[in-house]
């Protein structure tokens, strides 16, 4: 280890949260909220009107007084009752009720987590997924409980199971980021994949400092953004903590507020373009990991959200263990995506996996997944990769990027 590497950065801890809000979702994926007037309904739009608090058999709504009776309608789902009258599928009182199903929320209002990431550009959603959803990540990423357990290279992850899919239209970190970047019209700049950081062995390639797609300050790629976008936000990376995210174990690490500064990260910090370089780490130890820089950690099942303008780097796991997480860049539908994500979402809708979808989620993941061009038809045609053209035309020289 050279001089330079102390691990000195600054720690950001989250623990997990002792209690969180509940959801109420109908049978075709909408939620359940109450307006101010005390009134109940259902609607996709992500607001503080949708949380709930469980209370023996009784729902407690977070900003009213208004209190819901459970009754068990079958396994997993209840029938809502207000002064003994049900809830029908459209959230209204009516003489027969349908059955809605009650699911984790996250621990703080979405307002509050909205005002944390305008104020600071960033965020944590500590613990915001279902422990079964965790699960099933864990078991495809073969880590934590599985590390036993061989990936399975025949399918794709996003089809090993619904869980990939259901945690890219998480509703709260979705909403979160077109709030950000102030446009409903927002997409997956790449298809979600789970990545496992292996334990370090001291001398092989690290990431550097960056800032990621599509400004890709401090990296070596064509299409980089050249100047200040000011209060045009063109990406949110959102962090899946698959697994335990600690600084031992190669949580990421930050310039937290460096998105205001509106430039990439100092060469002298050991940026990802020089980083890359065969024997940079020999010569030159990690890249910078002082007191200037920051590590959040948090429990699994959590969420980093962050201006993708933010200086940051891959953490070095000094752990044992394997180290799961997924990075979802989300940017607005006027950047062209990094990668073609048509691949992954013809293979969900045609697997059993896309069955285990509501209608919510099935129509928010192919609006985050499906890019479309405007044409003389209107915005009709997906954007996809053509592999005959790019079969024949010859890679550009690494030199060149």
């Amino acid at each position: 280890m050279k001089g330079g590497d102390t691990f000195e950065e600054r720690t950001v801890s989250f623990s997990r949260p002792s209690s969180h809000y509940k959801m109420v979702v109908s049978v075709d994926g909408r939620f359940l909220g109450c307006d101010e007037h005390g009134e109940t309904q259902l609607t996709e739009t992500i607001s503080d009107d949708l949380m709930w608090r469980v209370q023996a058999q009784r729902l407690e709504h977070a900003r009213s007084s208004l209190v819901l009776e459970l009754s068990t309608a079958k396994a997993g789902q209840y029938h809502l009752l207000i002064d003994g009258a049900p809830l029908n599928a459209e959230g209204h009182q009516a003489s027969i009720g349908a059955p809605y199903s009650i699911v984790h929320g996250p621990a703080q209002l979405p307002s509050e987590y909205l005002s944390h990431l305008t104020k600071n550009g960033w965020v944590c959603l500590a613990a915001i997924l279902s422990p079964d959803i965790v699960d099933s990540l864990q078991r495809i990423a073969c880590t934590d409980g599985y590390s036993a357990r061989s990936p399975d290279r025949a399918r794709r992850q996003i089809c090993q199971g619904s869980a990939l899919a259901k945690t890219a239209v998480e509703p709260i970190s979705v909403w979160l980021a077109r709030q950000y970047m102030q446009t409903d019209d927002i997409r997956l700049a790449h298809s979600p994949g789970i990545g496992v950081m292996t334990p370090d062995d001291g001398k092989r390639v690290v990431q550097g400092w960056h800032s990621d797609y599509p400004y890709h300050w401090g990296i070596n790629a064509a299409g980089k953004v050249p100047t200040p976008s000011g209060k045009t936000v063109m990406g949110v990376q959102r962090i899946v903590c698959v697994s335990e995210f600690t600084k031992y174990r190669g949580a990421t690490a930050f310039k937290l507020g460096s998105h205001e500064l509106e430039r990439g990260p100092p060469e002298e910090w050991g940026v990802a373009r020089d980083a890359y370089q065969k024997g940079h780490r020999a010569s030159n130890g990690l890249p910078y990991n002082g007191p200037d820089a920051d590590v959040i950690e948090a429990p699994a099942g959590s969420m980093i959200l962050f201006d993708t303008r933010t200086w940051h780097r891959a953490g070095i796991n000094r752990s044992d263990q394997n180290r799961g997480a997924i990075l979802m860049d989300m940017t607005p539908a006027y950047i062209v995506p990094y990668s073609d994500t048509t691949r992954d979402y013809r293979a969900l809708i045609e697997s059993e996996a896309y069955d285990e979808l509501n209608g919510r989620e099935q129509r928010e993941f192919q609006r985050l997944m499906i890019h479309r061009f405007l044409g003389p038809a209107g915005p009709q045609s997906v954007i996809g990769t053509d592999e005959e053209l790019t079969e024949r035309l010859p890679l550009r020289a690494r030199s060149s990027y």
